[in-house]
C-alpha cells in the first residue's frame, strides 16, 4: 500500500483527548457554577486589526531587529499558507511552486540561508537546508516571529533569516475553546480533476483541575487538485562571435555560425569587438495535473503541578502525498546542425534569435508521459519543562526527536516517464519575442538526399513507436534529535543574563537510483501502439500568454493511457518484436518498465552539534531615557561525517586504437558493480558575538542598533562523500567528490533602524543593513591526487614501453603515434597469451587495449570538489507603514525593501560567474477593513527580477507581481463565512537567459478560490 493512511493516528489522538474531556467533564462544570458569580466576561480582541496590532508590538517589545505575524484569531492565519504571509513582512520574498507559497529568501539570500524551528526546535526536511512552507497548514499556528538579526540564544544556520513557528499551548489560555472550519477548494488551473475539493481543519483546547492540566488538538486535511501549464526552452548555448576560418581551424563549437553567414539574417558580418550569440534546444510544452492530499496534526498535553514547574509534551505529524500526472511535446533543436536559417535581434554584444529552424539533422517527433508520485511524512515528539527555582531564576529543558521522510508513492518509483515519437520530422522551427513564449512549429513528411520536400504528412499513430523510458526511486531521511538547556537569572533593576547548553545530531541520508531503457530512436515497428493513442488538441491552453495564440504553434498531440502503454511494451519485449537493454538488468520485472531499489546512489551526512552560549541585559538611562544593551557571546563545534556508496574500480584500460580510456569495477557474486561506502569527516567551531542596542529617544519613537555574527552551513550536496570518477586520460584524469571539511559561511551583520508608534497598531519604521560574507562555496580543484594505490595505467607502463622501444630503436627523435603501438601489438600478441593485452577483430579491423598491470604507473587525477573561497557583501534598506484611520475599520500596510550586491550578473562575459542568485527589490500594499464582523483585504505583492542561475547560460526570473483578497463575514459570535482568493488577477511566470528574448520558461499564472465557514465553540 503506496498511501499511509493517517486515520489511524488521528483516531488514537482523537479518543485520547475525548476520554480526557470525559473523565473532567463533571469536575469542570462544577468548578465552572462556582466562579460564574465572581468571574468577569474575557474580552478577546480577533480580527485584521489585533493581529496587527499583536505583530506591532512582537516588533516594538523585541530584542535586536525582529518582525512578526499573529494569528487572527484561533485557528486563523491572515494568509493560507505561512509562506504567504511571510511575504508581508519587509525583506521577505517567496517562490511559489503549484500556484501558492513554498520557499522563503530573506534580504537576498535564498532558502538554504534561513533556517526555520518550531517553536525554537529545528526540524527536519526533505533532504535539504530549506524548508518547504507548503507541507504546513497555517490553522494550527499563533504566530510567526523573524529574526533578522543574530542573538546568541536563537538557533544558528540563517544568515538571512532565521524563522520561528509557534504553536498555541492550551496553558496559555485556559478554560474550553474549539474551533472548526471547513472549505471548498476550486482551482481552474486543473484540466481534467474535480472541479472542487474540500479542506477542514479544527483545534481544540480544554485545561482540567483549577488549570493545572491542559489538552489541545490541532488537525488539518486538504484534498486537492491542481495543474499548471507552461512552455519551455531546455538552453540557449552562449557562444563567442567567430569567422569563418576560426571554425575552419577548429576554434569554434560544433555548428558554430560564422560571422557574415549569408542563412542568419541580422547577425554581425565581423567579429569586432566581440559578442556572444545563444542557439536555443528542446522547445517543450508542458501539461501537468496534480493531486496532494495534505495532513497535519498536533496533540499538545501540558501539566503544572505545582505553580514553577509546567511539563509539556507534545506530538506532531504532517503528511503530503503529492502525485502529478506530465504531458509533453517537444522538438530538440540541434546545436550542432549546419542545414538552418535563423534571424537575429542585437542587444549591445549581444545577439538573440527571433527564429532559429533547422533542417533534418534529429528527425524525431517526440512526446513523453510521465507519473510522479512522492509521499513526505514528518513525526515529531517533545518533552519541554520549565522550572521556575526562585523569583528570579528559572530553567528550562527541552528535548525533540524529529524525523521527515520522502519517498515514492506509486508503484511506478517516484518519478517515471514513457516517451513516443515519430522519425519523420524534417523542418523544426522556434519563433522567439522579447515577452512571449517559445513557438514550437514542426513539419513532418521525407526530404530527398537533395534536401528537397518529397512527403509532407500529418500527424498518424500509425508513425509512432515507443522509445526510451526512465523509471527513477528516490528516498531521503532526515533525524533530528536535538536537547536544549537553559537558564536565566533577573537581577535588581531589570537587569538579566541567559545562559544555555544545546547538543544537536542531524543524520541526513538520501538514495537514489532509476531504470532507463536508452531507445531513444525507437524500438519495434511504427503502428505498433496506434491503437491506444488518440489525438488531443491544446489549442486555448496558453492563450492568457504573450504569443500563446500564435497560429504556427503545435497544438495537436498524443494522449495514451500511461498503464496500457506499459503493458504493450512488455508485450512486445515478449513476443520479441522489441528489443532493449535497460539497466539494472531491467529491474525485478526484467523488462526496464518498472523501478527498483537497488540504489547506486547512497549518501548519509551525520552532523553532531555542541553548544554553550551566555547573553547579557543591561537596563541604562541616558538623558532621562531608558535604554537596553543585549550582549551575547555563542559558541559552537560541529563534527560532519559523510559516508557514500560507491564503485570500486578495479582496473583501467587504454583502447590504442581510438586512444579511449575505460575503467572497470570490481564485481559482487551476483556480477553487479561492487560498491563500498567511503567515509569522510571534518569538523569546524565558530564564536558568535552579538550585541542589540535601541533607546526611545521620545516617547513612542525608538531607534535600534545591531551587530552579530551568523553562519549559514553548507549545503548537503557539498558536503557528501560520495567519489566519482569522470574521465582518465593519458595524462590528465578528473574526478569529483563532496568535501565533508567545509566550513559554514560567516556573515557580520550590521543593522540600523528608527521606529515610530504613534497610534494604535500604527508604526513608521526605516532600515538600513549590511552583510559582509566570507566563506562562500565554489568549487576548485586538487591537483595530483592519488586515489587508487592498487590501480594502474597501461599508459607509460612495461608494455607500452616495450612497444615504444621496438618502434623507435631507442631512438627519441623517431616520431610514432597510437596507431604506431597499435600495430605493434597487433603483430606481436595476437597470440592471445598475454593478460593484459586484448586483441579484439581482424586485419585491418583488429582493435587493442592494454590494461594496467601491477608494476604500471599510478593514476593520478584532478578532483574537483567545493571550497570556501568566495566572500561578498549584500546591503539593503527597509521601509514600512502600518496605518489604521481610527474608528473607521480601515487600514493600510505597505512596505518596500532594496537590496543591492556588490557582485552582478555580467551579461557580456560567456562563462560561469559566482553570483548569489536571488536577491531582488521587494514591495507590499495590504489595504484592509474590519468592523461590524466584516473582514476584507486586498493584498498586493511584487517581486522585481532576479537571478535564479548564475551559470554559463543564466536564468532571471522576471518581474511578478500578485493580488490576493480575503472576505469574511461574522454571521454571529459563533458562525462566521469567508472567501478567499488567490492570485486573482492571473498572473503569468515568464524567465529568461541572457537576454529577454532567450525566453526558458513561461508558466500559465492560475486563480484559486477557497468558500468556506468557521465555527466557534
Amino acid at each position: 500500500m503506496y498511501k499511509q493512511s493517517f486515520k489511524h493516528k488521528l483516531l488514537a489522538v482523537s479518543i485520547a483527548t475525548a476520554v480526557a474531556a470525559s473523565a473532567n467533564a463533571q469536575e469542570q462544570q462544577t468548578q465552572a457554577e462556582d466562579n460564574q458569580e465572581n468571574a468577569l466576561e474575557e474580552v478577546i480582541v480577533t480580527g485584521i486589526r489585533a493581529s496587527l496590532q499583536r505583530s506591532m508590538d512582537m516588533k516594538r517589545d523585541a530584542k535586536g531587529v525582529v518582525d512578526g505575524i499573529s494569528a487572527e484569531d484561533m485557528g486563523k492565519f491572515p494568509d493560507t499558507n505561512l509562506a504567504e504571509s511571510l511575504q508581508r513582512i519587509t525583506g521577505v520574498a517567496i517562490d511559489r511552486e503549484r500556484g501558492e507559497g513554498s520557499k522563503i529568501t530573506v534580504r537576498g539570500f535564498g532558502p538554504d540561508f534561513n533556517i526555520v524551528t518550531f517553536n525554537d526546535r529545528q526540524m527536519p526536511t526533505n533532504g535539504g537546508r530549506s524548508f518547504d512552507f507548503a507541507n504546513i497548514a497555517s490553522e494550527g499556528i499563533s504566530a510567526v516571529e523573524v529574526y533578522k538579526s543574530g542573538r546568541a540564544n536563537v538557533a544558528t544556520g540563517g544568515i538571512g533569516a532565521t524563522v520561528n513557528v509557534k504553536t498555541a499551548k492550551p496553558l496559555d489560555k485556559p478554560g474550553f475553546q474549539a474551533v472548526i472550519s471547513g472549505k471548498g477548494v476550486h482551482d481552474p488551473s486543473n484540466r481534467d480533476g474535480a472541479s472542487v475539493t474540500p479542506e477542514i481543519s479544527g483545534i481544540f483546547s480544554n485545561t482540567f483541575a483549577d488549570d493545572t492540566f491542559g489538552i489541545s488538538l490541532a488537525a488539518s486535511y486538504q484534498d486537492r487538485e491542481g495543474g499548471s501549464q507552461s512552455a519551455t526552452t531546455q538552453d540557449f548555448y552562449s557562444r563567442n562571435l567567430v569567422t569563418q576560418e576560426q571554425i575552419d581551424n577548429g576554434e569554434g563549437d560544433s555548428g558554430a555560425i560564422a560571422v557574415g553567414d549569408p542563412t542568419a539574417i541580422g547577425f554581425p558580418s565581423e567579429v569586432g569587438e566581440g559578442g556572444i550569440y545563444a542557439i536555443p534546444t528542446n522547445i517543450q510544452y508542458n501539461l501537468d495535473e496534480f493531486k496532494r492530499e495534505r495532513t497535519n496534526a498536533q496533540l499538545t498535553m501540558q501539566w503544572r503541578p505545582i505553580d514553577t514547574v509546567t511539563a509539556t509534551v507534545d506530538y506532531t505529524y504532517a503528511e503530503n502525498a503529492i502525485s502529478t500526472e506530465h504531458t509533453d511535446l517537444s522538438a530538440w533543436i540541434d546545436p550542432g546542425c549546419q542545414t538552418r536559417e535563423s534571424e537575429w535581434v542585437q542587444e549591445g554584444r549581444i545577439w538573440s534569435p527571433t527564429t532559429y529552424r533547422h533542417v533534418g539533422c534529429a528527425t524525431d517527433s517526440l512526446q513523453g508521459v510521465g507519473k510522479f508520485a512522492i509521499l513526505n511524512e514528518n513525526n515529531s515528539i517533545g518533552l519541554n519543562i520549565k522550572w521556575d527555582a526562585t523569583e528570579k531564576l528559572s530553567f528550562s529543558l527541552d528535548y525533540h526527536d524529529s524525523s521527515g521522510e520522502n519517498s515514492p508513492n506509486s508503484k511506478y518509483g517516484s518519478n517515471s516517464v514513457v516517451a513516443v515519437a515519430s522519425n519523420n520530422r524534417i523542418t523544426t522551427s522556434g519563433y522567439f519575442s522579447a515577452d512571449g513564449m517559445p513557438i514550437l512549429d514542426v513539419e513532418l513528411g521525407e526530404r530527398n538526399d537533395y534536401g528537397q520536400i518529397i512527403r509532407v504528412d500529418e500527424k498518424d499513430p500509425n508513425d509512432v513507436r515507443i522509445t526510451g523510458s526512465i523509471f527513477g526511486t528516490a528516498v531521503s531521511r532526515m533525524d533530528v534529535k536535538q536537547l536544549q538547556i537553559q537558564g536565566d537569572f533577573e537581577f535588581d533593576g531589570g537587569h538579566t543574563i541567559d545562559f544555555g547548553v544545546a547538543t544537536m545530531e542531524v543524520k541526513n541520508r538520501s538514495q537514489y537510483t532509476d531504470i532507463q531503457r536508452n531507445n531513444w530512436s525507437g524500438v519495434g515497428e511504427p503502428g505498433d501502439i496506434a491503437d491506444l493513442l488518440s489525438f488531443e488538441s491544446i489549442d486555448g491552453v496558453f492563450d492568457s500568454l504573450n504569443g500563446g495564440g500564435d497560429p504556427r504553434q503545435e497544438t495537436l498531440l498524443y494522449s495514451w493511457d500511461f498503464d496500457a502503454l506499459i503493458e504493450r511494451g512488455e508485450d512486445l519485449l515478449i513476443s520479441g518484436d522489441h528489443t532493449t537493454n535497460p539497466s539494472k538488468g531491467g529491474g525485478p520485472c526484467g523488462t526496464g518498465y518498472c523501478p527498483t531499489y537497488n540504489f547506486n546512489s547512497d549518501e548519509l551526512t551525520t552532523e553532531t552539534s555542541s553548544s554553550v552560549y551566555v547573553q547579557g541585559h543591561y537596563l541604562g538611562e541616558a538623558f532621562n531615557r531608558d535604554y537596553n544593551v543585549y550582549a551575547g557571546l555563542r559558541y559552537e563545534y560541529t563534527e560532519v561525517n559523510s559516508e557514500a556508496l560507491s564503485p570500486v574500480v578495479g582496473g583501467v584500460g587504454w583502447d590504442v586504437s581510438s586512444n579511449t580510456f575505460l575503467y572497470g569495477y570490481l564485481k559482487d557474486e551476483n556480477g553487479d558493480d561492487l560498491q563500498e561506502f567511503t567515509e569522510l569527516t571534518g569538523d569546524y567551531d565558530v564564536l558568535l558575538p552579538s550585541i542589540d542596542f535601541d533607546i526611545e529617544l521620545i516617547d513612542d519613537l525608538i531607534l535600534r542598533a545591531s551587530y552579530s555574527k551568523t553562519i549559514t552551513r553548507p549545503t548537503y550536496g557539498a558536503l557528501k562523500g560520495q567519489l566519482n570518477i569522470w574521465s582518465i586520460g593519458k595524462e590528465d584524469s578528473t574526478a569529483g567528490s563532496g568535501n565533508p571539511q567545509l566550513l559554514p559561511m560567516e556573515s557580520d551583520n550590521l543593522d540600523l533602524s528608527i521606529e515610530w508608534y504613534y497610534g494604535e497598531a500604527s508604526y513608521a519604521s526605516a532600515g538600513i543593513w549590511s552583510k559582509n560574507v566570507t566563506n562562500f562555496i565554489a568549487n576548485g580543484t586538487f591537483e595530483d591526487i592519488l586515489l587508487y594505490e592498487n590501480v594502474t595505467t597501461p599508459y607509460g607502463g612495461a608494455l607500452y614501453q616495450e612497444a615504444i622501444e621496438a618502434i623507435t630503436g631507442g631512438d627519441s627523435s623517431v616520431t610514432f603515434d597510437d596507431d604506431d603501438i597499435n600495430t605493434y601489438f597487433i603483430e606481436n600478441y595476437a597470440n592471445g597469451n598475454n593478460p593484459y593485452v586484448i586483441i579484439t577483430g581482424e586485419g585491418e579491423d583488429a582493435t587493442v587495449q592494454l590494461d594496467g598491470a601491477p608494476g604500471d604507473p599510478a593514476i593520478y587525477f584532478d578532483v574537483s570538489k567545493p571550497v570556501n573561497q568566495r566572500k561578498t557583501s549584500v546591503n539593503g534598506m527597509e521601509f514600512m507603514v502600518q496605518h489604521t484611520f481610527g474608528e473607521t475599520g480601515f487600514g493600510l500596510q505597505a512596505n518596500y525593501t532594496i537590496v543591492d550586491g556588490d557582485l552582478d550578473y555580467d551579461l557580456n562575459l560567456n562563462e560561469e560567474q559566482w553570483v548569489v542568485p536571488g536577491m531582488s527589490d521587494t514591495a507590499n500594499l495590504v489595504g484592509f477593513y474590519d468592523k461590524n464582523g466584516l473582514e476584507i483585504r486586498l493584498a498586493y505583492n511584487w517581486r522585481d527580477q532576479f537571478l535564479v542561475d548564475p551559470g554559463k547560460d543564466p536564468k532571471f526570473v522576471e518581474e511578478y507581481f500578485q493580488l490576493d483578497l480575503n472576505v469574511s463575514y461574522e454571521i454571529n459570535d459563533n458562525v462566521s463565512v469567508f472567501v478567499e482568493g488567490i492570485n486573482i488577477t492571473e498572473e503569468n511566470k515568464r524567465v529568461h537567459g541572457r537576454s529577454s528574448y532567450q525566453v526558458r520558461e513561461y508558466a500559465v499564472g492560475h486563480a484559486r478560490y477557497n468558500l468556506g465557514a468557521r465555527y466557534v465553540f
